[in-house]
């Protein structure tokens, strides 16, 4: 069974993001707004993902941040922090990711200070352009996981001679061929795998971390219009996500009773939120895979500045 990493490579620089992405991976994708490298380091495939929207859009760098087991970010030049790299450090903090700070071509840069953020403990990696080594032994696994197999779907077509293929990311778990998964949400209709690919090699199981393809059999194109989610049964679900919840130092409105968007793992979803001390209740419009542990992030889509609010843990 093949398992991989995933990580965000943040920043607000489209150049400094190709300056570091671009020695280091293999450009192998891009969709909307993500736009996928991979690298294959000891057997282990790893699928580093950078946001072609940002600053514009927040939802991208979002969706990333919920995905990746760790982050790296990159420090603007000259030490100049703008409003998008601060909105991206609170981010980071708010879906507790562990990572690193990464400079470009710029011996001895000295990071902000990050007050408040866990961007204060990164290390500080100085790196060149030019070169394509890097040190991803560091890199773990995103915390609070289940133990059930859970795959986020961000794409899904038909091709010819294969049937119904649908691409996303293995969030936890292993799908094997001829595994059942459950639609979610859905009315509990299943579809059968079968057969799996990672960049375009065939694969009997995949694990955690994976950029994966799936072809599908026992469900049509119609049926996964509003899915996000495939699981093997077992990972609860919900249209209400119970969280710790904290609130960004940096966002100063009140979120209690308000229509905002929750970042579950891979999709943004719209949310009605209820405060009570430090637990936010957020109500969904559809069911969506919730477990204990969950890490989760509160979106202010329609925010003046700052869109992070915050983000924490589920509990149930």
């Amino acid at each position: 069974m093949i398992e991989g990493k995933i990580i965000g490579v943040f920043g607000s620089d489209p150049a400094a993001r190709a300056g570091f992405l671009g020695p280091v991976a293999k450009k192998s994708e891009a969709e909307g707004s993500l736009v996928l490298y991979h690298r294959v380091e000891g057997g282990v495939p790893y699928s580093f993902l950078e946001d072609a929207q940002f600053p514009e859009r927040i939802q991208g760098y979002s969706r990333i941040a919920s995905l990746s087991d760790a982050a790296f970010y990159l420090l603007p030049k000259f030490g100049k922090m703008t409003a998008p790299d601060g909105e991206l450090a609170v981010l980071v903090d708010a879906l507790g990711l562990d990572g690193s700070l990464v400079s470009v071509d710029e011996p001895g840069a000295q990071p902000a200070a990050f007050k408040g953020l866990r961007l204060e403990r990164y290390p500080v990696e100085e790196r060149s352009s030019k070169s394509s080594v890097i040190d991803l032994s560091k890199v773990g696994t995103a915390p609070g996981l289940p133990k059930g197999a859970l795959v986020y779907i961000d794409r899904a077509f038909s091709v010819k001679g294969v049937g119904l293929v649908v691409l996303g990311f293995v969030v936890s778990g292993t799908v094997s061929v001829h595994d059942q998964l459950r639609l979610v949400p859905g009315d509990g209709k299943t579809a059968e795998v079968r057969g799996i690919q990672v960049h375009d090699v065939d694969h009997d199981s995949v694990g955690r971390g994976v950029r994966v393809g799936l072809s599908l059999r026992g469900v049509e194109l119609k049926d996964l219009d509003k899915v996000s989610w495939m699981d093997d049964g077992s990972i609860p679900t919900s249209e209400k996500v119970t969280l710790e919840y904290r609130q960004s130092g940096y966002y100063k409105q009140s979120v209690d009773g308000r229509d905002m968007h929750l970042q579950l793992p891979g999709e943004v979803v719209t949310c009605k939120t209820k405060l009570e001390g430090g637990r936010l209740t957020a109500s969904l419009a559809a069911q969506a895979p919730v477990w204990d542990g969950m890490r989760v992030g509160l979106i202010d889509l329609n925010g003046k500045g700052l869109r992070v609010a915050g983000g924490g843990v589920c509990r149930i």
